[in-house]
């Protein structure tokens, strides 16, 4: 019962709280809020936290890799607060959502544009280079225990057309099965569970940069590379 409030209260005051603070603190302490509130929901949830491997801090960059849990973009954004999200264009004018979003360096992208690769993809890019970002994509589309599924080359095409590096990296979780989120899971059974389980560690490992020079096959060997057996 006691994990039951503590995710109520994550879900209501934390996250409210946390966007309130981005909408209205100095541009320049953006960073260090994100950092710090991905720190303490994983902390509340019972995560240890770690990483190996160099990231850039600088953009314009994509990092691409595994997608296992809902707790994959705290993980991410715990160890590197500079990354950034896509978000649909309507999410900027949202009150305080919107402002914080911008704020945390959101790309916005027009739904509309979805069935236009050629518009999304300028989009995208012109945005990328305008904003110096690092770009986080799950070329999966989902989450899965195994990565499996062939990755969508369109972000790939994007890099390639810019010249933008693409970086993998591969998320670990200690239990790994238990801090999945796929199939039919339900998300507050799953988070009720994961508050009982010890020791639990979650990973990040940065990988290879590369510079896409065909988006197809780049895609496909990158995703091997952090595919379970």
């Amino acid at each position: 019962m006691k994990a039951f409030y503590v995710i109520k209260s994550l879900g209501t005051f934390g996250i409210t709280a946390y966007w309130l603070t981005l909408s209205y603190i100095q541009p320049k302490k953006v960073t260090h809020y994100k950092k710090r509130w991905a720190e303490s929901v994983m902390n509340y949830i019972g995560y240890k936290v770690a990483h190996q491997g160099d990231f850039s801090q600088q953009g314009p960059r994509i990092y691409v890799g595994n997608h296992v849990s809902y707790l994959d973009i705290l993980l991410l954004m715990a160890v590197n607060p500079h990354i950034a999200f896509l978000a649909k264009k309507e999410v900027k004018s949202w009150p305080i959502i919107g402002m914080a979003a911008v704020r945390v360096g959101t790309l916005f992208v027009d739904r509309e544009s979805k069935h236009d690769r050629e518009k999304l993809r300028k989009q995208l890019g012109e945005q990328l280079m305008q904003n110096k970002s690092q770009l986080v994509i799950f070329p999966s589309g989902t989450t899965t225990l195994k990565e499996e599924k062939l990755w969508k080359k369109g972000i790939f095409e994007i890099a390639q057309a810019y010249n933008i590096p693409v970086q993998l990296f591969k998320l670990d979780y200690d239990p790994y099965h238990e801090s999945s989120f796929i199939d039919d899971d339900s998300m507050i059974g799953k988070m009720v569970h994961q508050f009982s389980l010890p020791n639990k560690k979650a990973h990040v490992t940065w990988l290879e940069s590369i510079q896409v020079s065909h988006p197809e096959n780049d895609a496909e060997s990158l995703r091997q590379k952090v595919a379970r057996p």
